[in-house]
């Protein structure tokens, strides 16, 4: 076998599903010269839902993909190649490289039983792992991010303005997540457990996302589409792997207190012993009347609040809902402090920067985790975050837009993110 690594990112715009599979496992492996991928990375938007199904995408690629292939990916709502910037299509990436030892791992029901779909994921990879004889080792996690529930009473419950109604949304949403898997992602608690037994690998990985209308998203494990699941790819290598995050968040000196909290800590009830939606809307100085169902996600991007983790990782946390008096977000809070922090184009174009300006070396390839919403602010300037990567990295890069951002360095504890740019780069 060729001892050099060959990388190959892949695209398909075609409308349906099974042409559109078969296009991008053609276009990614023609990279690699012949040689059998050592895995396969797959990721499309949610449009193959209505133009053929994602299990036709997948008998797409695997009428081209040797048999055997590890595959793992899933739905974002938009990705980055060298092709371009998408938010309709499919892309992939396959890497050919013989120092390289690979294994998978699935766990399902992510929402209703977290831990015991961590360990599910964890323990093929490290039983079969375990045995390689390489020293660097890293995991690449795909997580069924949140999903809103929808009511004939409460829509998408997004804004809702009566503060009555508090307390019962807030028992609808935990009730929702347990028992119909429809809500509250729970992807710390997976990751958690996922690590548990591995906290000698690093990590980078992406919560699946639809259209950014967080209603339904798939992951993909093999030859087969889930829902609610976490797919994890295991590696294994001498090749050296860098993990960065980067925020482009600047402090305003302004905190509050948490002073109550539900649904494993992702509703924040009160900040100051009041109203959490009152405090927010005090502490940030905007009008509670700007904000819609159709703008909340790009306002609330640029009016974060942050915690930071015991060992001093910030966590930034957009708001994902208003629910009466209570403040939902998309992952739990992990301090009982936050600071209101602001956000800009400027900024988080500054955090690709620093993320790119830390490469230790020219990778050879490298997958980046970021925040859905990014993509929604950035709007056309999207493409001056792919010039600078194709500056730096060149052409075998693969940025994926998702619900929650993965990040672990190794004997670190595991991170859920949310409104970052996450690298990984092997060189």
């Amino acid at each position: 076998m060729n001892e050099e690594l060959k990388a190959g990112v892949g695209l398909s715009r075609k409308w349906d599903a099974r042409e559109a599979g078969r296009e991008v496992a053609l276009s990614t492996l023609e990279k690699l010269d012949g040689e059998n991928p050592k895995f396969f990375l797959l990721f499309s938007t949610i449009h193959y839902e209505k133009y053929g199904g994602f299990q036709e995408l997948l008998n797409g690629v695997w009428d081209v993909l040797p048999e055997g292939t590890p595959l793992i990916g899933g739905t974002v709502a938009g990705f980055m190649n060298k092709y371009g910037c998408f938010v309709r299509g499919a892309t992939a990436l396959a890497i050919s490289y013989p120092n390289m030892d690979i294994a998978t791992g699935i766990g399902i029901n992510t929402k209703s039983n977290p831990k015991k779909a961590g360990k599910s994921a964890s323990k093929d990879i490290k039983e079969k792992l375990d045995k390689s004889l390489y020293k660097n080792k890293f995991i690449f996690t795909v997580i069924s991010g949140p999903t809103l529930p929808k009511s004939r009473m409460f829509g998408t419950m997004k804004i809702i303005r009566d503060k009555s109604y508090s307390k019962l949304l807030s028992k609808l949403t935990k009730v929702s997540t347990k028992v119909s898997q429809v809500g509250l992602g729970r992807e710390r608690e997976v990751l958690e457990a996922l690590c548990e037994n591995m906290m000698d690998y690093s990590l980078l990985g992406i919560s699946s996302n639809d259209d950014n209308k967080y209603l339904r998203h798939y992951q993909f494990f093999n030859r087969d589409v889930y829902e609610n699941s976490v797919v994890a790819l295991g590696i294994r290598t001498d090749l050296n792997i860098f993990i960065k995050s980067s925020y482009g968040l600047l402090p305003t000196g302004k905190k509050a207190k948490i002073t109550g909290t539900e649904n494993w800590n992702y509703i924040v009830k009160s900040l100051d012993g009041k109203s959490a939606v009152k405090v927010f809307f005090e502490k940030t100085q905007i009008s509670e009347e700007i904000i819609n169902e159709e703008n909340i996600h790009r306002v609330t991007i640029c009016l974060p609040v942050g915690c930071y983790h015991s060992d001093g990782t910030l966590h930034p946390y957009p708001v994902a809902s208003f629910l009466g008096d209570y403040l939902l977000f998309g992952h739990d809070v992990v301090s009982d402090e936050i600071e209101f922090l602001l956000a800009s184009g400027e900024s988080l174009i500054g955090a690709v920067d620093e993320s790119l300006n830390s490469l230790p070396a020219m990778p050879k390839f490298m997958v980046v985790s970021s925040c859905a919403v990014r993509l929604e602010t950035f709007g056309k300037e999207i493409y001056e975050v792919r010039n600078r990567i194709m500056q730096k990295v060149g052409e075998n890069f693969l940025l994926l837009y998702g619900l929650g951002e993965h990040r672990k360095d190794v004997a670190k504890s595991p991170h859920l993110l949310q409104e970052t740019f996450n690298t990984a780069s092997f060189y």
